[in-house]
C-alpha cells in the first residue's frame, strides 16, 4: 500500500468519526427540544443543530475521500504520474 492510499484511508476513518460526532449533535438537539430544562446551563438546540450540520458537510467531505487534502499532501506524486505528452 502506497503512502497516498494509507494516507486516504486515516481521511476516511477521521471523516468517519466526525460523521459519528455529528449523530450526538443531532441527538443532543432533540433532547434539548423535546425537554428544554433537562440540563439548565445547556446551551440552546439550535447552536447544537448548526453544530451538527457543520460537522456532518465536514465528516462527509473527508468520507468520500477528501482530493483536495490528498492532491496538498502529495503534490509531488501528481506531478510524477502524469505521463510525457
Amino acid at each position: 500500500m502506497k503512502p497516498r492510499h494509507a494516507f486516504g484511508l486515516a481521511v476516511r476513518i477521521v471523516g468517519l468519526i466526525v460523521v459519528l460526532i455529528s449523530v450526538l449533535y443531532f441527538v443532543s438537539t432533540v433532547i434539548v427540544c423535546i425537554d428544554p430544562t433537562y440540563r439548565p446551563n445547556l446551551s440552546s438546540a439550535w447552536h447544537y443543530f448548526i453544530d451538527a450540520v457543520i460537522t456532518l458537510l465536514i465528516g462527509l467531505y473527508f468520507l468520500r475521500g477528501a482530493p483536495h487534502v490528498i492532491r496538498f499532501a502529495y503534490r509531488d506524486e501528481d506531478l510524477n504520474d502524469k505521463p510525457d505528452a
